[in-house]
């Protein structure tokens, strides 16, 4: 069978040779003419440089540098020639000098010498590469026939791990036998065409010893041309404060991935972005990489409310003031909760907002904007597209609309998928004027010879899904959030600037189900707030954190630092800022001493939900005390005997389990933050001084 399949073959090629042996020519060209003419020509590469890359003040994050392979000229024509090959009674000594250089032993190299004797040259693999300057320089010293060098493009990241999700790298590739840099992963990769240099070709007429003849008028020379520098939008003042800051996170608390992006949000330019894990591009060793910030979605919890918000506004439906019942609300056959069970009482609007209130949010999605207009907005804020940032690898959302449900619960964070970067480029919208900038990175292309800038990227606005007007109503209606005592992101607030923004605490699932236990934490925070400079957004995937830590004290102490720091390196001048929102802070009085009906009657109308506790009939005790603050709804023990029967605890906060621990001097131990999910002590057991009491908490969605 191989017979006939290649006996065709066989005869073309043998009738081939015949037809150039007679008639010398093909397409018109004399074939022996054109063999004797090459035979004296050369060609010769000329070398170019691989583009550069720069922060926006110029300062070098990608460079060339040279580096060097060590090789050892054996035979010159097959010849061993004196003080030009490495002769072989020149091995041991040889291998003894080079040991002290390359990261071999004296006997690996003689071995090497030795086994290859016969060769015209070899080469020492991976410890015989990439060598510095000074290393080749340290050889030369030593002055060895026959050891020479072949120097080599690389690239160089001086800063290290340092924006690696966006800088990505290159690495040496051979293309038949010329080692150029190409770009594997990142920026490196994505402009790895605008990047990359074209080398130059001169080719000249030769004599015998292929010297190029100086009389030659034969000459064709094709110029090298340098590849384009890339200047970024990212300032490595902040982006090095960030990684710094980054690195500590994820030292101490091992989430499975973070993210912490900051953003112009008048431009859409990003001034930072890290990821982690994240890796050294000089050495590259990465167990898995990927660009959280765009190349994962998640349900982002409860910063989505921001968007829910400002439709609502935008639309004129949002009343602050408008009292609503806060615990759970019901849609259809469903039931949802706030993450507070039981809730705070009827409390106005805007508290809703800084109690991050499923049921306000449900009641401004459902009742006050109707789904299909929130869909809209959903839209209007291109949560249903990629941004288009300048980086590869972005995914879209991931949503399912056909549902009513489904979009009631997106206008609080869950049941949608989304990325961080479409988080941020919709927050652009809220901390300025309604317009969205697209997010870029990429500043300028620059003709490394001439200094012409190729390209330029300008803002680009994308839509503006809400007025100058509502993005400022929206801004104030979120400075509770950080700036009141019952905000949930009170632990961002900064002493020179006002603070804006949303917190989120979003479930994860896994095979159609909600991991227990497991969490997405996320900020999303803008300062100063009458006039943002700037856009943080940070997101820390399942910490590993202790049953005291929640996710503000794991991300807050890194956006404050870097938030404050930035500020300043943008010349916003700091402004002390006053004392937190009052946010219907009340102070307590006195029940003790009256009748438990009386206290009871008493404090429901001083807006406290009462607990009584034991069979007394007049109040021994309270928490809290006289003369402390408190917030519409919040508890107040009121404590009437020694003993009592053990009430339900589910979605009591822990502060007030340990004000309860406390009256009765209870021995409490504590699993979990958040809200109390089960007891030791069932309802309605009788419960002593000095008992011991179980319970079990769990962090809200918020």
């Amino acid at each position: 069978m191989a017979i006939v399949c290649f006996t065709p073959l066989f005869l073309f090629f043998v009738g081939w040779f015949l037809y150039l042996s007679v008639f010398q020519t093909y397409k018109g060209e004399n074939m022996l003419a054109f063999a004797e003419e090459e035979r004296w020509k050369a060609v010769s590469t000329l070398k170019a440089e691989r583009g550069e890359i720069f922060d926006r003040f110029g300062q070098p994050i990608a460079i060339n540098i040279p580096s060097y392979r060590v090789v050892a000229v054996l035979k010159l024509g097959g010849e061993r020639v004196e003080n030009k090959t490495l002769m072989p009674e020149a091995f041991p000594e040889a291998a003894k000098q080079l040991a002290t250089v390359l990261p071999m032993t004296e006997g690996d190299i003689l071995k090497r010498l030795e086994q290859n004797k016969d060769r015209g040259q070899i080469e020492f693999g991976v410890p015989g590469r990439d060598l510095t300057v000074e290393q080749k320089e340290e050889i030369e010293t030593f002055k060895i026939p026959g050891i020479t060098f072949v120097e080599e493009p690389k690239r160089y990241y001086p800063n290290k791990v340092f924006a690696s999700s966006v800088v990505g790298y290159a690495q040496k590739i051979d293309q038949n036998g010329r080692i150029e840099l190409v770009g594997e992963l990142g920026i490196e990769k994505s402009l790895n065409d605008v990047l990359s240099e074209s080398y130059g070709l001169y080719r000249f007429e030769k004599d015998l010893a292929g010297r190029q003849l100086v009389s030659s008028d034969e000459q064709l020379k094709v110029d090298p041309e340098d590849g384009a520098d890339v200047q970024l939008t990212i300032d490595h003042r902040i982006q090095q404060l960030l990684d710094t800051k980054m690195e500590e996170l994820y030292k101490e608390y091992k989430p499975k991935n973070a993210t912490a992006i900051i953003m112009d949000p008048k431009t859409g330019e990003i001034i930072a972005l890290s990821d982690r894990p994240s890796f050294d591009p000089n050495t590259r060793e990465i167990s898995s990489y990927s660009n959280f910030s765009v190349s994962s979605r998640f349900e982002p919890g409860s910063t989505m409310k921001i968007f829910t918000l400002a439709a609502a506004i935008n639309e004129g439906v949002y009343n602050p003031n408008e009292l609503y019942k806060s615990g759970s609300y019901k849609y259809g056959k469903t039931v949802f909760n706030d993450y507070n069970i039981t809730g705070w009482g009827t409390i106005p609007m805007v508290e809703g907002v800084w109690h991050s209130s499923n049921v306000a949010f449900s009641i401004l999605a459902n009742e006050r904007l109707g789904l299909s207009r929130y869909e809209d907005y959903f839209k209007a804020f291109k949560f249903d597209q990629r941004t288009g940032v300048d980086l590869p690898g972005e995914v879209n959302s991931q949503f399912d609309f056909e549902s009513p449900l489904n979009v009631l619960i997106t206008a609080w964070g869950q049941s949608t998928a989304v990325t961080p970067m479409q988080i941020l480029q919709a927050t652009s919208a809220i901390a300025t004027d309604g317009t969205m900038k697209q997010p870029h990175v990429i500043k300028k292309v620059v003709n490394r010879e001439t200094g012409e800038t190729i390209r330029t990227t300008n803002p680009k606005i994308v839509g503006q899904p809400i007025t100058a007007e509502a993005a400022k109503q929206t801004r104030e209606a979120l400075d509770g959030v950080v700036n009141s005592d019952v905000g949930t992101g009170q632990l961002y607030a900064l002493d020179n600037y006002r603070v804006i923004g949303k917190t989120g605490t979003a479930q994860i699932a896994e095979n159609g189900k909600y991991l227990s236990g497991q969490y997405i934490h996320s900020f999303v925070g803008m300062a100063p707030e009458d006039d943002p400079e700037l856009v943080m957004y940070i997101a820390v995937d399942r910490p590993n954190s202790d049953s005291s830590t929640t996710g503000p004290r794991i991300m807050a102490p890194l956006f404050k630092d870097v938030m404050d720091v930035a500020l300043r390196y943008r010349s916003v001048e700091p402004d002390k800022q006053a004392k937190t929102i009052d946010a219907s802070t009340k102070t307590t009085e006195s029940f003790v001493g009256q009748g438990r009906d009386e206290a009871v009657k008493a404090a429901k109308a001083a807006a406290f939900t009462p607990v009584s506790l034991g069979s007394g009939e007049t109040v021994i005790a309270q928490s809290p005390v006289e003369g402390q603050p408190y917030v519409v709804g919040e508890r107040l023990l009121l404590k009437t005997d020694e003993s009592f029967t053990m009430p339900v605890l589910k979605g009591w906060s822990l502060r007030d389990v340990k004000r309860l621990a406390t009256l009765y001097q209870l021995n409490l131990e504590i699993d979990g933050t958040g809200f109390v999910t089960s007891q030791s002590i069932g309802k309605g057991k009788p419960v002593k001084t000095g008992a011991t009491l179980k319970v079990k908490l769990q962090s809200p969605s918020n």
